[in-house]
C-alpha cells in the first residue's frame, strides 16, 4: 500500500531576462498565464451541443467535464497516457464544482478501446494542499504484465504557491482505478521557484516514476524520483545546472525510457558550434543508473542534416512579442536512439518570418537525420490566439511509438492553409526501420473551431489485425460548436474532454498476426553503435536461445534462453563494452537455426 508523505520542493520567476551572449541574440522564454482559481458561474449564450465533425474525422467521446478550459493548455505536458500490456486509456485532469474543484485533479481510464470511461474518487491530491494547474501522468509496468494491477500510475503538476506558479505536485495510484492514491507537494524555495511545465515519466524496467521542472529565476532544471513515494530523491544534476544552457533558457519536451536508459529532452540554449537565430536547439540528457547521475546535454544542430538545411531556426509561432515560443516532443525508439519532433522556419524573407515545418530529428549509428513531416504552416496560423490552448499551445506537436517500438505516430496542429488562423488537429505515422511519414490525415476536420488543445498518449496500440491505434484528444468548452472569444467568459465556462482513436494500417510493418513460421529479421540500425534491435517469430512454442558470437566463433553475448509462446519478439543488443567489428547473432528455435551479421562502429 502507497504510504502518504509530504516533502518540500524549491522554485523562480517564469519571464526569463535577455542576456548579451558573445555567440548569439538570444530570445526569452515565454512567461505562462496563470488561469482562474475558480470556474465561471454566469451562464453565457453558448450555442449547440456536441461539437459536429467533417467527414474524416474520428468518433470523439465526451470523457468528462473540466470547471474551465485551461487545464490542458501547455504543450509540454503529458496528460494522456496509454500502457500497451493492459491495454487501458488514461486521463489525467482537473476537477470541476460538481464533483471537485478546479485545484483538484482527478483521472479517468478506460478499458474498451475509449468507448466508455469511469473517473477515479478521490482526487489524485486529496491529501494535500489543492491548487493544482496544468496536469500530467505516466504509468509504470516494468513487468509488462496484462492485470490492471501490474500498472502504476505516476501523476505531477505545477502548484500555486501564494496565487502564482512556485510549487510542484507530484502523485501516484497503486494501480489502474484502484483510488488508493498519494501525494506530495513541494513548495518550493527562492530564488529557485518552479515553472508551470512538470511532464513526468517513468522506467521500464523498475518501479521508478520520476518528474521534473524547469526553474523560472535561471535555466536549470529540477528532478524528482521515487520507487514508493515513501522516499523521494529531488536533485538538480550538475549537467542541469543554468550554464548548461549559458545561463539562457530552457524549456522541457519530457522524459522517456527505454531498456533501462532513463533520457530528458529541452530546447535550450545550449552552446553549439556555429551560432543560431535565437540561440535555442533540441537537446537531451541520459541517464543509465536510475536518474542518479545524467550526461551532458547532446545538442543538435538540425542545419547540418542535409534534409533541413533549408530551416535556419526554430518556429517561434508567437510572433513580435519580445519572447520566444517554442514547443517540441522526444521520444526513444528499441534501438536507444533519440527522435525530437519540433517546428522550424526558414527565413528566407526576413529574420522573423518565412515558411515553416514540422519535422523529426532523430538520431542514428552515423550521427543526427531528419524528416519534413509537414509543410505548410503560415506565419499568422497561430495569431489568433482564443480558444482551449490560451494561445500557448502553437503547433503542439507529439509523438508516440508502438510498444515494439517499429512504428511511430506524430500529432500537430495546423491551420487548413497558409492564411487560417482557426487549426484542426492532424497525424501522420512512418515506420522506424526507415519509412517516410504519410500523408496527414485530418483528425477533427472542423470548420470555425480552434481546436488547439490537443495531446496524444506516448504508446500506440497494436491491434491484431495488423492495424493500430493513437490515443488523442482535446477539449472545448460545453456545449459551444463555434470558435469563441477568450477573456469574455467564454473561457471560463465548463470545458469537456474529447478522446478518440486513431486507427491506421502501416504498410509493411509487423504487426501482431500469429506467425506461420520462424524467422530471424536484419537488426536494425546497422551498422550501429551502441545498440541495436532484433526482431525474431517464433511459430509455435519451443525453447529459444539468442546469442552473439564475434569472427572468430567466441560466444560474446547471451541476449535470450528461454521457453517462448508462438509470436513475435524484439530483443535490444547494447554492444558499448565490446570493440568495433562485425559479429554473427544466431537464432535456435526447436530445430530452426537462422545466423545474420551485424557491423559494431564506434
Amino acid at each position: 500500500m502507497l504510504k502518504r508523505t509530504l516533502f518540500l520542493l524549491a522554485s523562480v520567476t517564469l519571464v526569463m531576462s535577455l542576456q548579451a551572449q558573445d555567440k548569439r541574440e538570444l530570445g526569452k522564454k515565454a512567461p505562462v498565464k496563470i488561469e482562474p482559481v475558480t470556474e465561471s458561474t454566469v451562464a453565457l449564450p453558448l450555442t449547440g451541443g456536441v461539437p459536429t465533425y467533417g467527414p474524416s474525422a474520428l468518433s470523439w467521446v465526451a470523457v468528462d467535464t473540466m470547471g474551465n478550459t485551461f487545464g490542458p493548455a501547455i504543450g509540454a505536458l503529458n496528460p494522456m497516457a496509454f500502457d500497451p500490456w493492459t491495454n487501458a486509456i488514461m486521463l489525467f485532469h482537473r476537477g470541476k464544482a460538481s464533483y471537485g474543484t478546479t485545484g483538484q485533479v482527478f483521472y479517468n481510464y478506460s478499458t474498451d478501446n475509449g468507448s466508455t470511461w469511469a473517473r477515479v474518487t478521490p482526487p489524485v491530491n486529496g491529501s494535500v494542499a489543492q491548487a493544482a494547474r496544468y496536469p500530467s501522468m505516466t504509468f509504470n509496468n516494468p513487468t509488462k504484465g496484462s492485470a490492471l494491477t501490474a500498472s502504476l500510475l505516476g501523476f505531477s503538476w505545477p502548484e500555486l504557491v501564494a496565487g502564482a506558479f512556485g510549487g510542484v505536485g507530484g502523485g501516484a495510484d497503486e494501480s489502474i482505478g484502484a483510488g488508493s492514491t498519494v501525494a506530495v507537494i513541494d513548495a518550493g524555495v527562492a530564488p529557485r521557484l518552479y515553472s508551470s511545465q512538470v511532464p513526468t515519466f517513468a522506467s521500464d524496467n523498475t518501479n521508478l516514476i520520476l518528474w521534473a521542472s524547469d526553474n523560472t529565476g535561471d535555466a536549470s532544471l529540477k528532478l524528482w524520483k521515487t520507487v514508493d513515494f515513501q522516499a523521494i530523491d529531488s536533485l538538480t544534476p550538475p549537467t542541469w545546472e543554468s550554464a548548461a544552457f549559458e545561463d539562457g533558457g530552457s524549456v522541457t519536451m519530457g522524459g522517456a525510457a527505454q531498456n533501462g536508459a532513463l533520457y530528458y529532452g529541452v530546447l535550450g540554449t545550449f552552446p553549439i558550434q556555429t551560432p543560431i537565430q535565437s540561440g535555442w536547439t533540441p537537446g537531451y540528457s541520459k541517464s543509465t543508473d536510475n536518474g542518479a547521475t545524467w550526461s551532458t546535454f547532446k545538442a543538435v544542430d538540425f542545419r547540418s542534416i542535409p534534409a533541413l538545411s533549408r530551416f535556419d531556426r526554430l518556429y517561434d509561432y508567437v510572433k513580435l512579442d519580445g519572447f520566444v515560443s517554442y514547443q517540441g516532443d522526444m521520444n526513444v525508439d528499441g534501438a536507444g536512439y533519440v527522435h525530437f519532433l519540433v517546428q522550424v522556419t526558414d527565413t528566407t524573407i526576413d529574420n522573423n518570418s518565412g515558411t515553416n515545418a514540422v519535422v523529426e530529428i532523430f538520431e542514428t549509428a552515423n550521427g543526427w537525420d531528419g524528416k519534413v513531416v509537414f509543410e505548410g504552416i503560415g506565419d499568422s496560423s497561430y495569431t489568433k490566439l482564443d480558444g482551449p490552448g490560451l494561445g500557448q499551445m502553437g503547433p503542439n506537436s507529439y509523438l508516440a511509438f508502438d510498444k515494439d517500438k517499429s512504428i511511430m505516430v506524430a500529432t500537430w496542429n495546423a491551420p487548413r492553409s497558409l492564411t487560417d488562423s482557426l487549426v484542426d488537429v492532424y497525424a501522420s505515422y512512418r515506420s522506424v526501420a526507415g519509412g517516410e511519414w504519410s500523408a496527414p490525415v485530418n483528425l477533427t476536420d472542423t470548420e470555425g473551431m480552434n481546436e488547439n488543445s490537443h495531446h496524444m498518449a506516448p504508446y500506440v496500440r497494436t491491434n491484431l489485425n495488423g492495424s493500430y491505434t493513437a490515443y488523442v484528444f482535446y477539449n472545448y468548452p460545453a456545449g459551444y460548436t463555434g470558435h469563441f472569444p477568450n477573456g469574455e467568459g467564454y473561457d471560463t465556462q465548463p470545458s469537456v474532454i474529447y478522446a478518440a482513436g486513431y486507427t491506421f494500417t502501416a504498410t509493411g510493418v509487423e504487426d501482431e498476426v500469429a506467425p506461420t513460421g520462424f524467422a530471424l529479421s536484419q537488426n536494425y540500425p546497422n551498422p550501429f553503435n551502441p545498440t541495436t534491435s532484433i526482431n525474431f517469430t517464433v511459430a509455435q512454442r519451443a525453447n529459444v536461445t539468442l546469442k552473439v558470437y564475434d569472427m572468430l566463433g567466441r560466444e560474446v553475448a547471451s541476449l535470450v534462453n528461454e521457453v517462448k509462446d508462438q509470436g513475435s519478439y524484439n530483443v535490444n543488443f547494447d554492444a558499448a563494452k565490446l570493440a568495433s567489428g562485425t559479429y554473427v547473432y544466431k537464432l535456435t528455435a526447436g530445430n530452426f537455426v537462422e545466423t545474420k551479421k551485424m557491423v559494431f562502429l564506434k
